[in-house]
């Protein structure tokens, strides 16, 4: 598969990250800030956004889905091969993650302090041990005692471990479906002791698979617009099946074991024929990161002002809800090019490397 730009990859990972936005818009409902109680059938346009309000929360795993799809393509046969060392694989990813994380677990900093000395609710929850956590980025290995500081950075946490399983099980000369495989049914092993760490093994390791099936079935199919008819019946087949399913569990395991695998296919196979669609969108992929690890700092300092101001507003309101997602994308495309970038861009020594 040549490497190139995945542009609906990129929306997917934007759109994903709107969800986990949407879905943790119930913080707002908090008696002191809040003229209404959360009913999720009031919420700002839940009739379209329904399932994003109940289950927006999957699309983390749908990140890690996505992250094992991208790594199998960009560094898997690079490490099996030699061609890439830790030091430089580990080099990218920090420059990917570290300095948005550091500056958001900073800014949870503050806002806690500030909380604290004013007798505001605890919006942000921390201690020096959780502190430490967050710093080397382990505060959701196993050694954590709740959640703290920037809650949704747990997910970063998990990706980081991930990152260290990758490029160690890919070291070996290990069969590529063989150990997909077998860490496929390891996480969900490891989900009944750590769910976090069992989920990230889980689905990053699912789209590490997607990846292998993707590369050897355009092979054999080789027509890629009946590959792309086919995905795309498939998904809708998926969505069919699971509005049937009840059963939250067989949900979870369905959605996370074929329905965003098959996405993933569908859209990589039209990705493969029409090579710039979704170009002139991929603004949304670019502020996915800025925008999934800024929006809980955003709306945690939101809060602390409606608090100062003893101000109660209506959050059911639909113009105060896209005025709030504006601003989230507002200041992440602001993150992205005035942190994110160049902070890349300083740690990699100028390269361009994804």
């Amino acid at each position: 598969m040549n490497i190139q730009r995945y542009y609906l990859l990129d929306i997917l990972r934007g759109i994903a990250a709107f969800s986990v936005v949407i879905f943790h818009y119930k913080i707002f409902y908090g008696s002191e800030i809040s003229k209404e109680i959360f009913f999720k059938e009031n919420a700002p346009l839940y009739n379209f956004l329904y399932f994003v309000y109940d289950y927006g929360w999957m699309a983390v795993q749908f990140f890690f889905i996505l992250s094992g799809f991208i790594f199998y393509t960009l560094y898997m046969e690079k490490i099996q091969n030699k061609k890439i060392s830790k030091f430089e694989f580990f080099k990218l990813r920090f420059s990917r993650l570290y300095p948005l994380h550091f500056f958001t677990l900073l800014i949870c900093l503050l806002i806690y302090i500030y909380s604290s000395h004013h007798g505001y609710p605890n919006i942000v929850v921390a201690d020096l041990k959780h502190f430490i956590l967050n710093f080397f980025l382990i505060q959701n290995w196993g050694l954590e005692e709740f959640a703290s500081f920037n809650r949704p950075s747990w997910s970063i946490s998990i990706e980081c471990l991930l990152y260290i399983i990758f490029f160690f099980v890919f070291s070996f000369n290990f069969n590529k479906y063989a150990i997909s495989i077998v860490c496929i049914f390891l996480g969900g092993a490891i989900f009944f002791l750590n769910k976090y760490i069992g989920y990230g093994i889980y689905c990053f390791f699912i789209g590490g698979l997607t990846c292998l099936i993707f590369n050897k079935s355009i092979k054999i199919v080789k027509n890629l617009n009946i590959y792309w008819i086919f995905t795309f019946l498939l998904v809708i087949i998926s969505c069919i099946i699971l509005n049937q399913i009840e059963n939250q569990i067989y949900i979870k395991i369905f959605v996370f074991t074929f329905l965003f695998p098959i996405l993933i296919l569908n859209f990589m196979s039209a990705q493969n024929i029409f090579k710039d669609l979704g170009k002139i969108f991929s603004i949304i992929g670019d502020v996915s990161y800025s925008v999934y690890l800024l929006h809980y700092p955003i709306q945690a300092i939101i809060i602390v002002i409606l608090f100062k101001m003893q101000l109660k507003i209506n959050f059911d309101s639909i113009t105060l809800f896209i005025a709030y997602i504006f601003f989230i994308f507002l200041i992440s495309f602001i993150s992205f090019k005035y942190l994110e970038k160049p902070f890349q861009k300083l740690i990699r020594n100028n390269k361009s490397t994804k």
